[in-house]
């Protein structure tokens, strides 16, 4: 522990890791839903319940382990809890043939990955550095994308060859694997293990001086500062629930389904990309500033995939800059929350906005499918969501200027 910068290497690589298996791997879960229903005898829709189910239960819980972590519980049981609780939910959702069994164990999966989120994840960044700390958060959640872009076509894959079930083990013990380096080597602080933030003693650094664009804010539920930055929120949320649209929008739009599938592809790239750029925006500019950008390419984007101006690199070039959204929900909103509460209060406010984003990120999915059964064209959700934008946009300069004054 005293080779320098080893140790701070080793838990930004622990909590790539950690991310690229709880957030990357879940992001291709939709590859089992087919296999599942076949092998149930259901419908998709009742096998995707208990998925619904368990991000109802990651929202509902998060506070919880937030309240744990500021009564001091260890957070490596905290996150030994939680694989073992997502271990044993797995087994039990490969193994059952009962619907009802499958979503009591989703309950259970979702309390396990409540205890392992992107929470306790940013949470541990923040605590170990002070300096670079908005790159290497965006390179952390980077690996949530580049984790889905590599799983989705191997799981198909082992799935063709084994099986749904197997594969499910397979894919529920990598998820574990991926959180055990976090749980044996890095504490939740450094102060617990002897050290200090990276970058703490660097006061004149541009980084570290954007690491704090405000004094901490007292956390209030019902302020007016909570309550605008929860719209904030639920516009950036609801705004990424049209991408899963994105290749049934392609084909509305006159394409094949080959272009509909490399539009939703190029989304996830500008979903990845743009979460290094912020991350580093954030550092140079400070997350209010680096937001707006995001929220500048997502408003293009948008644009241009109303307007269709033709050809297949036009189309392709809109979905990537629509997928710099994602950056503001995962990145930006965690970046903004810790500029205004300050790092003790963090996991107390941002936990209260995972249980709005798990209800808002499913209410989105659903209600852009209604919106274009009623309408028959996905126009109506593209114009919402430039809406959208334009509302997280003032509810943004509120902020700062409420953050400020």
């Amino acid at each position: 522990m005293k080779n320098g910068k080893l140790i701070y290497i080793i838990a930004a690589v622990c909590t790539c890791m950690m991310a690229f298996g709880t957030m990357g791997l879940v992001n291709a879960y939709g590859v089992f839903y087919k296999p599942m229903a076949d092998s149930l005898g259901s419908g998709q829709g009742a096998v995707t319940l208990h998925m619904s189910v368990s991000n109802l239960v990651v929202g509902l819980c998060t506070p919880l382990v937030a309240g744990m972590i500021s009564r001091n519980f260890r957070i490596k049981n905290i996150l030994t809890a939680g694989a073992v609780l997502i271990l044993i939910s797995g087994f039990v959702i490969a193994m059952t043939d009962s619907l009802l069994v499958m979503n009591i164990a989703a309950a259970v999966r979702g309390i396990g990955f409540a205890s392992v989120s992107m929470m306790i994840i940013t949470l541990i960044i923040g605590n170990w550095f002070v300096k670079y700390r908005g790159t290497l958060t965006g390179i952390a959640l980077s690996f949530s994308g580049i984790g889905s872009a590599l799983a989705s076509p191997i799981l198909s894959s082992l799935i063709s060859s084994y099986g749904w079930q197997k594969t499910y083990i397979g894919y529920v013990v990598f998820i574990v694997l991926c959180i055990i380096p976090s749980l044996l080597f890095v504490p939740l602080k450094p102060q617990d293990i002897g050290l200090r933030p990276f970058g703490e003693n660097e006061a004149d650094s541009p980084e570290t001086k954007n690491t704090a664009e405000t004094k901490a804010l007292p956390f209030e539920r019902r302020s007016a500062l909570f309550t605008v930055l929860i719209v904030l929120v639920l516009s950036i949320v609801l705004l990424t629930s049209l991408s899963p649209h994105l290749s049934s929008l392609a084909q509305a739009h006159g394409y094949d389904a080959s272009v509909g599938a490399a539009l939703l592809s190029f989304s996830m790239i500008g979903n990845v990309v743009s979460k290094f750029a912020l991350g580093a925006m954030v550092d140079r500019i400070g997350a209010f500033k680096g937001v707006v950008c995001m929220l500048v390419t997502s408003f293009a984007g948008l644009v241009l995939i109303l307007l269709n101006p033709g050809g297949t690199a036009m189309l392709l070039a809109a979905g990537f800059l629509y997928g710099t959204c994602y950056s503001i929900g995962s990145l930006g909103i965690s970046m903004i929350t810790r500029t205004l509460y300050g790092d003790k209060q963090y996991s107390s406010a941002y936990s209260v906005i995972t249980l709005f984003t798990s209800v808002a990120s499913a209410v989105g999915l659903t209600l852009i499918g209604f919106l274009y059964d009623l309408t028959g064209t996905y126009a109506v959700s593209v114009i919402s969501g430039m809406v959208l934008v334009v509302t997280a946009f003032f509810a943004l300069m509120f902020i700062q200027k409420k953050a400020k004054d």
